[in-house]
């Protein structure tokens, strides 16, 4: 005779009854408490919104180049010559490989250079520090409480030259610059860089990257091609001194050649040989230091890393609208906190059922 056998469902496990019962437990609590769930994400976005409104941000634009950086060539004479004055092969290549660059563009002296270059704006020479400080929002947003301030203009591109409070206000000038410049590559699969920047200022934005992009070239190649300079001003100074050298030779040979011509003695024309042979040997050298000089002025050339940009910036720039985070942060913490509020209520309400239930049962037994 067989014997039906029952399943039973283990403790830590919920059967298909108990769950549609606490999908109804959870639909009734909304319910009941649908009021509190519409009203405080309500007022949470209230909040956020006056917020928003409150400290509301003036559009900015966003312009962005993208460059490449090629590798700088070495000429086979280089070598050779800077071997000679001791000089080394090649100039350090390390110091800007990789994350050095990203910090070489945004570092102080980088940013400083920039901003005291002379720009165009509107038909007018101005240092570029002076048109940052009138057209980027400085003004209003960190000088605020800063009357003295508000007419402020560099009166000088020398920073040697500057007052103590002018190099505090550059100071402060190139950390908000610097936090309002990226740098960083544009894929992992390619050697393109992406320079941007965002700011209030359409003009100031596009102005900032590419001039910025010049002053990295402009110092780039000046660290870069440094030995090689270097050597070619030992080598022009050579030359320059061979130069003088052979002309006061030359000079007493023609007069000692104008001398032995009117005096007829052996030993006047062994002295005008002997000087003959020190100026051939003088104009010797100076011709090879002369062609050692421009083998460096060719090597200096190859040398000079080539930035090639192959996105220039947009015209008219991309414009981005500050987004409304605090009104959307505000609503959800109502949410949240509406829920909460009624899981709660949910449970406290069931304890104080089950606790009745539990009293009216002792009563009647």
């Amino acid at each position: 005779m067989a014997t039906a056998t029952t399943h039973q469902i283990p403790e830590d496990e919920l059967s298909p009854k108990e769950v549609v019962e606490k999908i109804l437990v959870v639909k009734n609590a909304l319910i009941r408490n649908w009021k509190m769930l519409l009203l405080l994400p309500a007022v949470g976005f209230g909040i956020g919104y006056a917020m928003d409104t409150y400290h509301k941000k003036p559009p900015t634009y966003e312009a962005t180049v993208v460059f490449n950086l090629g590798a700088a060539g070495q000429s086979s004479g280089f070598g050779d010559v800077a071997g000679l004055l001791g000089l080394g092969a090649q100039p350090d290549a390390n110091i800007f490989t990789g994350e050095n660059f990203f910090y070489f563009v945004k570092s102080r002296p980088v940013l400083e250079r920039n901003l005291m270059k002379e720009v165009e704006v509107n038909g007018q020479k101005q240092l570029l520090a002076n048109f940052y400080i009138d057209s980027s929002g400085i003004k209003t947003s960190d000088w605020e409480d800063r009357p003295d301030l508000q007419k402020f203009h560099f009166t000088t591109n020398d920073v040697k030259k500057m007052d103590l409070n002018s190099r505090m206000i550059l100071n402060s000038i190139v950390k908000r610059a610097a936090e309002a410049t990226e740098i960083a590559a544009l894929d992992r699969k390619s050697s393109f860089t992406s320079l941007s920047t965002k700011m209030e200022n359409e003009h100031l934005a596009g102005l900032w990257v590419t001039t910025l992009l010049e002053t990295v070239e402009e110092m780039y190649t000046e660290n870069q091609t440094q030995k090689t300079r270097k050597t070619l001003r030992l080598l022009q100074h050579r030359a320059d001194s061979l130069a003088t050298v052979l002309g006061i030779a030359e000079h007493k040979l023609a007069r000692q050649l104008d001398y032995s011509a009117q005096i007829m003695m052996p030993e006047a024309k062994v002295s005008a040989n002997s000087m003959e042979r020190k100026s051939s040997f003088l104009q010797q050298l100076y011709y090879e230091a002369m062609a050692n000089a421009e083998k460096m002025r060719i090597s200096l050339v190859k040398e000079a890393p080539l930035f090639t940009e192959i996105e220039g910036i947009k015209v008219p720039l991309d414009v981005i609208h500050e987004n409304k985070t605090n009104s959307k942060i505000g609503a959800l913490a109502g949410l949240m906190i509406a829920l909460i509020l009624t899981y709660f209520r949910t449970v406290f309400s069931s304890s104080s059922t089950t606790t009745t239930t539990v009293r009216k049962e002792v009563v009647t037994a």
